[in-house]
């Protein structure tokens, strides 16, 4: 942990290649054809003390979140597999839901790709089957149990917080998920995410949509982050937005408009 060359290379990945592709798949392989892990996913294991242990405790303060830290219930891995994952990838039902409804706008962001291969790039509990001793399964087994969760959710938050999926949309959902959800190392992967559609724009508005971001995130109401993914599907998005406190970014969106011609092809 705490690996200054590891973090070094997390970092320079977000300043130069984040949000050109999958940027949370477990394992990729470099321009000499060696298997690496995620620079991302690199970046959170060598950060993850202290701030491993700090998320569990903030998220184990609600029983909802408790669900997800010890992967009960909407986040129980069976469940998952034989509910979750199914309905998530029922098009059908998806499409013919009311335009804005949380299912509906799920389907047109995963329309093109689904969920299944997402799923299967999560930090799984195979992988935290691998960790020796007591403390690193315990550890590990609640990372596996938060990341299933934080995938499966994370489209469901675009929608909500009204960040798109393009780099900067990506950047400050990022942002949105360390101050809600406690997972303090995505506060690295917001702000140099931001810095790289900065130096791409030569703008200083990713910036001033990245201090609205944090603006926004103060006030929302975080228990959001901790229902399952099916739990919203048939609900009004405007409709949660107000129970939770979510004001839709303005800066962001100048941003978006401004360049969205530019944006085409990745949101």
């Amino acid at each position: 942990m705490w690996n200054p060359i590891a973090i070094g290379k997390s970092i320079n990945f977000l300043l130069t290649e984040f949000g050109e592709g999958n940027d949370l798949k477990p394992e990729t392989k470099d321009e000499n054809g060696e298997v690496r892990i995620s620079y991302i996913l690199s970046l959170y294991r060598e950060l993850n003390i202290p701030f491993g242990p700090m998320m569990t405790l903030r998220n184990r303060r609600t029983k909802k979140g408790r669900d997800v830290c010890w992967g009960r219930k909407h986040n129980d891995p069976e469940y998952i597999e034989s509910v979750v994952i199914p309905k998530l990838m029922d098009f059908d039902y998806l499409k013919n839901l009311p335009a804005n409804t949380i299912g509906a706008g799920y389907y047109r962001i995963v329309k093109e790709y689904g969920i299944e291969d997402l799923y299967n790039q999560r930090f799984s509990q195979e992988e935290a089957n691998k960790f020796k001793g007591a403390y690193s399964s315990f550890a590990e087994e609640i990372r596996a149990n938060c990341s299933r969760h934080i995938l499966l959710t994370h489209d469901n938050w675009h929608i909500l917080t009204g960040y798109n999926t393009d780099t900067l949309g990506e950047a400050l959902l990022q942002t949105i998920t360390a101050k809600c959800f406690y997972l303090y190392q995505a506060h690295l992967v917001g702000f140099f995410g931001m810095l790289k559609v900065v130096k791409e724009t030569k703008s200083w508005l990713p910036f001033k949509a990245w201090l609205e971001c944090l603006r926004l995130a103060k006030q929302i109401n975080n228990s959001f982050v901790y229902y399952g993914p099916l739990e919203f599907i048939e609900e009004d998005v405007n409709k949660l937005r107000k129970k939770f406190n979510i004001k839709k970014p303005k800066i962001y969106n100048e941003y978006y408009q401004k360049y969205k011609l530019e944006l085409s092809n990745t949101d």
